[in-house]
């Protein structure tokens, strides 16, 4: 039976019947979802658990049972978000999604990032622990789930195949790319010239910059939960970023998420 739709507030534990663990969905801001919540209300109906100020969703979206929720921006706000998808919800795995700067060279406005690694560029506690390396831990790099990672990108490389010369031209941007590889994450929005060559400089890698994801992909290693960080590039994280940022968060991000969240998680119900 559907889901009743009603709100419930600051509920320890969500009482709502899934048939398995669900999958948590996070993306900072509401755009980066797209429709996904609408989706899951005429799928199953939605129960909405109100949980340290954060509003989680919980029912049944494109075959696959489901958590979803805003983490907010930044890394301490990610990083609660999840802790909470984690202990309070039991999900099985976390994926993040939404826009960041482009800072690989390769990279373009309206490619597709997926994580293979993350890192919080802004981390320096040198010269007690290396830089970038997260103190007590050991860990300065994050790897995401390989085989949640694979099936992002393969539902990434569906939707530029199948959809990818339509948004080209609807928006006016290049027929994206998808790339793997680093995502960088900080408590800063990069939005200057010299800021991308100093991220270049210090991780050469790097192919995209955001604030939140290598916070979850921490949280995420800390409690063996799986998790992955895909990201469509809105700004080259330059002098024009905010502008960039802004239009492409209006205007496109939500058609992306769409459409590659829709073919992981119909994909993800037949596997």
């Amino acid at each position: 039976m559907p889901v009743a739709d009603v709100p419930v507030t600051d509920m320890p534990v969500p009482d709502v019947p899934l048939p398995h663990r669900p999958l948590g969905i996070l993306a900072a801001l509401p755009q980066e979802l797209g429709d996904l919540i609408e989706a899951m209300r005429a799928e199953s109906g939605v129960r909405t658990v109100t949980h340290g100020q954060r509003d989680y969703h919980l029912g049944t979206v494109h075959g696959a049972p489901c958590v979803v929720t805003l983490a907010r921006i930044g890394k301490v706000a990610a990083a609660a978000t999840v802790s909470a998808l984690i202990h309070v919800f039991d999900v099985q795995a976390v994926i993040f999604t939404g826009v960041a700067g482009g800072v690989g060279a390769q990279v373009r406005v309206g490619d597709i990032v997926v994580a293979n690694e993350l890192v919080q560029h802004d981390l320096d506690a040198s010269p007690l622990f290396p830089r970038f390396e997260v103190p007590l831990l050991g860990v300065s790099r994050f790897a995401a789930n390989a085989a949640l990672a694979n099936a992002l990108a393969a539902a990434c490389e569906r939707f530029v195949t199948e959809e990818g010369a339509v948004v080209a031209a609807r928006f006016g941007t290049r027929e994206p790319r998808v790339h793997r590889g680093l995502i960088v994450s900080g408590d800063r929005f990069v939005a200057s010239a010299a800021a991308v060559i100093a991220l270049r400089d210090a991780l050469p890698d790097a192919l995209a910059v955001e604030m939140e994801g290598a916070a979850i992909a921490q949280v995420c290693y800390e409690y063996g939960v799986p998790c992955a960080v895909v990201r469509t590039i809105s700004d080259t994280a330059d002098d024009h970023a905010p502008a960039s940022f802004v239009s492409f968060l209006t205007e496109i991000a939500g058609a992306y998420s769409n459409a590659i969240l829709k073919r992981f998680l119909e994909a993800k119900r037949v596997s």
